[in-house]
């Protein structure tokens, strides 16, 4: 399950604009002619919002560290993808890291046409069809919206807490209900909202629809809504309620708000994914990242609540990581 979304800047490598539909192409600076090249593809902005950035950030301390030649194409629709990875495989690149779920039917169709290429996802995949050139860091989202729904639960004095999601998709779906079962599972009678905005770019829906359900009574928002979030986080700071980051620490962005944030380790998958490449070890394997073996956490100090809300999460995600505590 991943969201994602964005756009921005061109630099060249030579992918057809056609193919791309807007999308960012880029690479940094000149390399030796003997160097391996490794592509990263992203549907959102490498610049902005919550989920490329750090993705990209992992991606590029990858490259640098394995002495990688790295290039990328960001704001890639999942309809280009293709045609995108197959421009990219058929020069060369010998390995592609594909930033979203979202991307798995490209690399499905294309991963066979190019066996010498390694394709790699990152977010969530349930199989990688049989393809040894196909492996995944796919992250535990049901514990990931557990826990989120827990913190939000236990940080609310109002009992009442909301969830402003993007648009109402399978995945969306699926994290909501965990984010639910979350939430009850440390306050039973917890009052939960959900709300799509039925967009993951429109920041000033998502601020109305923020605004309104603060007016109803709500305290802690979950945005959930990818670029729109920038609305939720808004309108809880403009409105003394408080709120849950995702996937990287937003607590300089929204001091005001945000009580922690969910913080994906995307250095570690990316590290490993280098590391498994350069020792040919990647063999259409699926690498789960959770809360066992570091695969994400939350970030503290826990701010605007009692420290005892900070204890209590940690104790549920050490029992859910020791498989203690289900989220089913």
């Amino acid at each position: 399950m991943t969201y994602t979304i964005d756009r921005r800047r061109f630099v060249g490598l030579a992918l057809g604009t056609a193919v791309l539909s807007g999308a960012t192409i880029g690479s940094s600076r000149a390399f030796a002619a003997d160097q391996i090249e490794v592509a990263g593809l992203f549907s959102g902005n490498v610049t902005q919002g919550n989920w490329d950035p750090p993705g990209y950030a992992a991606f590029t301390a990858m490259a640098k560290k394995y002495n990688f030649k790295p290039s990328y194409v960001d704001n890639a629709t999942y309809e280009a993808a293709p045609s995108i990875l197959r421009q990219m495989a058929g020069r060369g690149v010998k390995m592609i890291i594909c930033h979203s779920s979202g991307f798995s039917a490209a690399i499905e169709e294309v991963a066979k046409e190019y066996p010498n290429t390694q394709f790699v996802l990152y977010s969530y995949a349930s199989d990688t069809a049989g393809l040894k050139n196909y492996s995944a860091w796919s992250v535990n989202w049901d514990q990931y919206g557990f826990v989120t729904g827990a913190a939000a639960a236990a940080s609310s004095k109002a009992k009442h807490i909301a969830i402003i999601a993007g648009e109402e998709i399978p995945s969306a779906k699926r994290a909501v209900e965990f984010t639910v079962k979350g939430a009850k599972s440390l306050v039973p009678d917890i009052k939960v909202d959900t709300v799509y905005v039925g967009s993951f770019t429109d920041i000033a829906k998502a601020k109305e629809i923020a605004t309104g359900v603060i007016a109803r009574g709500v305290d802690v928002l979950i945005p959930s809504a990818d670029l729109a979030d920038v609305g939720t986080q808004q309108a809880a700071e403009e409105n003394q309620a408080f709120t849950i980051g995702s996937y990287m620490d937003q607590s300089k962005d929204y001091p005001d708000a945000v009580v922690t944030s969910t913080v994906l380790n995307f250095n570690k998958a990316y590290d490993q994914m280098g590391q498994f490449f350069t020792e040919g070890k990647l063999n259409g394997s699926i690498y789960t990242m959770d809360l066992s073996n570091d695969g994400w956490t939350m970030a503290t100090p826990f701010r605007h609540v009692d420290a005892s809300v900070q204890a209590k999460i940690f104790d549920l995600m050490s029992k859910i990581g020791k498989n203690q505590v289900s989220v089913e």
